[in-house]
């Protein structure tokens, strides 16, 4: 696994690593941010603790504060994969406690950015029934979800999203504290996630997904309150999704499909198979293909075959 960029963005990096002015760490972390998305990352767990351990060495030997940050940043981003490949968490105590191996990675996993690694652990509190903090966990996700805030899969390219990232941080911090105050991130969950809700495991069984944390969050809420038999909160978390899908402002053009298809899931559990029924077709029409998949799957179940 090649854990650098390419040549040219190499020299790119080492350009603005030498610049001393003050805008120039926001070129900086945004070319990261453009670099980190095309870094692959590792599927087998084998491969992951390799990769963990590699890193943990190098930080040790490493003197420039941004490079340790980068690698502080890979190392988190592997750590919620590795969250999601360890077996199916147990329900866990009314105390909230949890196994030191899942804590270790998700508390890891948040050092991404704002949000991303704080919904992996609310997914995980959902999957062992904790549904309260589920819905605490979100409520504090959807506070960080603002306009001004970087969403560094895709808006590191953006000139506003650059003046607000600048206007948030400032070049004194860290790299790892400017990407938790001011970015967010999508969610990844891998193929065949352990921490994914139950009512979602179709949309991981061919590939992994991407989901908006908006998109995710208001999901999370609408099943917590369907498991909770709170009615009157659940239909307001599924006209938040609506909403939020609808109008897609701040949904990328490749994760509409996928966000149809969540919508879709949430109309389908309150009963509401018809709506359900048109969002997965019009997730299909939108045909970002992984996503589509699952949504054709969906169509199939209600059509009875």
């Amino acid at each position: 696994m090649n854990l650098f960029p390419p040549d040219n963005d190499i020299r790119r990096l080492s350009s603005m690593l030498s610049t001393k002015s003050e805008s120039s760490f926001v070129m900086l972390d945004c070319l990261f941010y453009k670099i980190a998305n095309r870094i692959p990352v590792p599927t087998d767990i084998s491969d992951c603790h390799k990769y963990l351990s590699f890193t943990e060495s190098l930080l040790m030997s490493e003197s420039s504060t941004f490079i340790t940050d980068v690698c502080k940043y890979n190392y988190a981003k592997i750590s919620q994969i590795v969250a999601q490949l360890l077996p199916p968490p147990k329900s866990v105590s009314k105390t909230y406690n949890i196994p030191a191996r899942y804590h270790r990675h998700l508390q890891n996993g948040t050092k991404t950015d704002a949000v991303s690694g704080w919904l992996l652990y609310a997914s995980f509190y959902y999957v062992t029934g904790q549904f309260d903090v589920t819905l605490r966990l979100t409520d504090y996700v959807l506070s960080r979800c603002s306009p001004d805030m970087m969403l560094k899969d895709v808006d590191y390219d953006c000139e506003v999203h650059q003046n607000c990232y600048r206007k948030n941080v400032h070049s004194t911090m860290t790299l790892n504290d400017r990407m938790k105050i001011s970015t967010i991130s999508h969610v990844r969950y891998i193929k065949h996630s352990s921490l994914i809700p139950l009512e979602l495991k179709l949309e991981v069984e061919d590939a992994a997904i991407n989901i908006p944390p908006n998109v995710i969050s208001h999901c999370l809420r609408c099943l917590c309150f369907h498991r909770l038999g709170d009615i009157f909160n659940r239909q307001q978390a599924l006209r938040d999704l609506y909403l939020i899908v609808i109008d897609n402002y701040s949904i990328t053009r490749s994760h509409i499909s996928i966000s149809l298809t969540i919508l879709g899931v949430c109309y389908e559990i309150s009963g509401d198979k018809d709506r359900a029924y048109q969002c997965y077709g019009e997730a299909l029409q939108r045909n970002n293909m992984l996503s589509s998949l699952s949504a054709e799957k969906r169509i199939s179940k209600l059509d009875g075959n």
